[in-house]
């Protein structure tokens, strides 16, 4: 309930997580989990609707924040293309690395990058807890599904040579990046 109470700035939270505490005995933990969640989205709702400005900047802030990390990355994962496609003299020694390096590098970094920038979002703005890093989630969310969909609108990539994979990967990361977001931001409001 502590970490709740850090999660959601409202003044009347505690009387409300005093009643689903009263209530939840009775009830189930189906029950219990629903009303928590309830309870940080419908808090959240009202916050960023007070503060809409806010709201911006914390979502502009999640942006930069993947913006400072991914860019490092891309540049890694340049020397990773590199050394896959046909190597590099490191020295007097020929580097090269297997073809599932390219792989890996996204497995890695894409879960560490979201939870960064989930933690600067909740750092950055403290005094609202968990309510303006859910806008920013639901960015988070969306953009998976317009980079998929950009090459089909365009003309690109016709809708009969998608690849499975491809969205697979954006369905994938529509559930696990914004959990790492969520994440992030609950590692910033702990301490």
């Amino acid at each position: 309930m502590t970490m709740l109470k850090r999660l959601l700035p409202s003044q009347d939270i505690d009387a409300l997580l005093g009643d689903i505490a009263e209530e939840a005995p009775r009830r189930s933990r189906l029950w219990y989990w629903s009303q928590i969640l309830a309870a940080v989205v419908v808090a959240s709702w009202q916050d960023v609707r007070k503060h809409p400005v806010l709201a911006g900047r914390a979502t502009a802030t999640g942006l930069l924040a993947l913006a400072a990390f991914f860019y490092p990355v891309s540049v890694l994962r340049y020397l990773v293309r590199v050394t896959v496609s046909g190597g590099h003299y490191v020295g007097p020694y020929w580097l090269t690395l297997p073809q599932e390096a390219l792989y890996v590098l996204p497995i890695i970094a894409n879960p560490i990058g979201f939870g960064v920038s989930g933690w600067v979002v909740a750092r950055v703005h403290r005094a609202h807890g968990l309510t303006l890093v859910l806008p920013y989630v639901a960015l988070v969310c969306a953009l998976p599904y317009w980079a998929i969909a950009q090459p089909i609108v365009s003309g690109v990539v016709p809708v009969a040579r998608m690849h499975l994979a491809i969205v697979s990967a954006g369905m994938i990361s529509t559930l696990s990046l914004p959990a790492f977001v969520v994440l992030g931001a609950a590692l910033a409001l702990k301490s």
